[in-house]
């Protein structure tokens, strides 16, 4: 079980003055996971560029593969994503015939999307490809230190995706900046 969120419920203004080092650590934090993420996505496009996949279609692809058939609202729930989004980017993995759409039983208007066998396999594929690349990146790093680097990034997400708008409302007003003047 995860650590409680330390703002849960409570307003910034009744929480601690922060630790200045604390803020430069959490800065350091977000920076880093961005370089991360920049990384990891020209590492996949550098790995699956034989494929001609996209990084937001392997996404899709690998979403499809560990959730089953889906409709389009709830990829874009899972994937956080507007459904237009999900559906210019299901597109063309549906014209290469990597996905199909399905009748669904359940409501008229909202197909399902589900994977072809030829899906199926690309997945496979790239799931084994970006294993492999895991594999070799993992022995770098400590077990013990991954597993501790996952549980800080996640109790950071679970913040940011229950109170984002709480905390940047909070955060705007205690620097004195308006966030309507600027919309």
């Amino acid at each position: 079980m995860r650590d409680p969120i330390p703002l849960a419920g409570r307003p910034i203004s009744e929480v601690p003055a922060t630790d200045p080092q604390a803020v430069f650590a959490a800065g350091a934090l977000v920076s880093a996971a961005r370089r991360l993420a920049e990384h990891l996505e020209a590492a996949a496009r550098d790995l699956h560029a034989g494929d001609d996949l996209t990084v937001a279609e392997r996404g899709l692809l690998l979403l499809l593969r560990q959730g089953g058939v889906q409709t389009i609202p709830q990829l874009a729930a899972r994937r956080g994503a507007s459904r237009q989004y999900l559906q210019q980017t299901l597109a063309p993995l549906v014209e290469r015939g990597l996905v199909a759409w399905r009748e669904n039983p359940r409501h008229r208007r909202s197909r399902l999307a589900e994977l072809t066998p030829a899906g199926v396999g690309l997945a496979r594929r790239v799931m084994a490809r970006e294993g492999a690349m895991l594999g070799r990146l993992a022995v770098a790093v400590d077990r013990t230190r991954l597993q501790a680097a996952t549980e800080v990034v996640r109790a950071i997400d679970d913040a940011l995706r229950e109170g984002r708008d709480v905390l940047v409302a909070e955060a705007a007003a205690a620097s004195g900046r308006s966030l309507a003047a600027e919309g």
